[in-house]
């Protein structure tokens, strides 16, 4: 008889470890990276001494969650295939009956929850880095990022790397009606937080 599956929301050190030794045996476990989230676990893991994240979900019957599980598999795949920096990189994917994973590289900088949030919103370097990365995205056909802080990781260099596509969507998958419109929102927000600076 197969074991219960461990529940994607369990809080326990040694079940994620014990998750992530399930996913790939090769992986060891660091950190859970994003405790409060729900249906997807986000895991600092190890393969071959070099760090990187884990993202793992449950596979389970609800399309909201793998929408959104997916819609960030196809924007690190065009990330990719435009070999855009300062993108998170999709290293493998995983599947099996229980578990959907991808591997992703590790960005070492300071994730911008970390800071102060309502500082950086008003700091214009910050919102000048911040629209040219969606400017590069829009480029590449990725748009509705929608920001939070979390997914913004800031290096040494003080450079910006989006880290979490999750809410993002690819022009080629989305249709042109429905990019057009997240890309003018995206544009929205940084107008907004360039309007609040001034």
């Amino acid at each position: 008889m197969q074991e219960a599956p461990i529940s994607i929301n369990t809080q326990s050190d040694e079940d994620l470890a014990a998750l992530v030794f399930e996913i790939d045996p090769r992986l060891e476990y660091i950190k859970d990276m994003h405790p409060e989230g729900s249906s997807c676990r986000t895991l600092l893991v190890k393969l071959d001494g070099r760090r990187h994240v884990l993202k793992a979900r449950a596979v389970s019957n609800n399309a909201w969650d793998e929408t959104y599980f997916y819609y960030e598999i196809h924007a690190l795949n065009r990330a990719a295939e435009r070999n855009l920096s300062h993108v998170t990189r999709l290293v493998r994917e995983y599947s099996s009956d229980r578990y959907h994973a991808v591997l992703k590289s590790y960005v070492e900088g300071t994730p911008c929850n970390k800071m102060d949030s309502d500082e950086l919103l008003r700091d214009r370097q910050f919102i000048a880095k911040l629209d040219a990365l969606y400017l590069k995205l829009h480029l590449a056909g990725i748009a509705k990022i929608l920001f939070q802080p979390r997914k913004i990781v800031i290096d040494e260099a003080g450079e910006l790397h989006l880290v979490d596509l999750s809410t993002c969507i690819v022009n080629t998958e989305a249709g042109v009606a429905e990019f057009s419109q997240q890309m003018r929102a995206d544009s929205r927000f940084i107008t907004r937080l360039e309007r609040d600076a001034a």
